[in-house]
């Protein structure tokens, strides 16, 4: 852990490779998620909502939720103290181009993260701009989120549609189904007591392509001892 960790307000940043399954956590600290690249799946509850590209969420502190990152994601976790004025209620919101701009560049910072230099003036300014977002609930989506919230594993789009998707969530549509078939599918391992027949029903051939995928998407052999939310 480092200093920057104990400061009010604290900026990471996860560049990921690979698809990252989350473990559900309950935060003393609210948190605002800005998606640079690529998208990923906010679980709460037993519901997924898509979190797409220049999109961000806010999670009060207390909110018990999970953040499964596709590959290829770029994303910021900003953790505010509860001693800072913050939304009351959790949302999603298209950022400002201010906040964006700063969330940007603190996402390339390659300087000394001082609290009393640049870097603290850039997350104070970070603070400063979150009241002025509209935060709207969750289930508030453009078209194509909407349609892939409703249907993740079965959802269509027509030729026209498959440029848009890219752009939005960072690969193919294919590939995104892939991963969110390995996100289920490594929730119910465990407890399986077929893993062949549990592989089918998530539309893999068998458990040994499910296997393959894992080594593919998730850049490791699956495990089967835990859940991941």
């Amino acid at each position: 852990m480092t200093a920057s960790a104990h400061y009010s307000i604290h900026h990471q940043l996860f560049d990921l490779p690979h698809l990252t399954p989350g473990k559900r956590r309950r935060p003393i600290k609210g948190v605002l998620l800005l998606v640079h690249q690529g998208s990923g799946l906010l679980q709460l509850g037993r519901q997924h909502f898509p979190l797409t590209t220049n999109e961000a969420a806010f999670l009060p502190a207390g909110t018990l939720f999970a953040w499964h990152a596709l590959a290829d994601s770029r994303v910021s976790r900003i953790e505010l103290s509860c001693r800072l004025p913050q939304p009351g209620q959790a949302g999603r919101f298209q950022p400002s181009a201010l906040l964006a701009a700063i969330a940007g560049k603190l996402a390339g910072w390659q300087g000394e993260q001082a609290w009393q230099g640049a870097y603290g003036r850039l997350c104070r300014a970070l603070h400063d701009e979150l009241p002025v977002q509209q935060l709207l609930p969750f289930e508030s989506m453009t078209d194509l989120p909407a349609r892939v919230a409703a249907n993740p594993a079965g959802f269509s789009l027509a030729d026209d549609e498959q440029q848009a998707f890219r752009a939005l969530f960072g690969c193919d549509a294919d590939n995104w189904r892939r991963q969110y078939a390995l996100l289920q599918m490594l929730r119910e391992l465990s407890g399986a007591a077929d893993p062949d027949a549990l592989a089918r029903a998530h539309g893999f051939a068998s458990f040994p392509q499910f296997e393959q995928d894992c080594r593919h998407w998730l850049g490791s052999p699956c495990h089967t001892g835990g859940k991941t939310g």
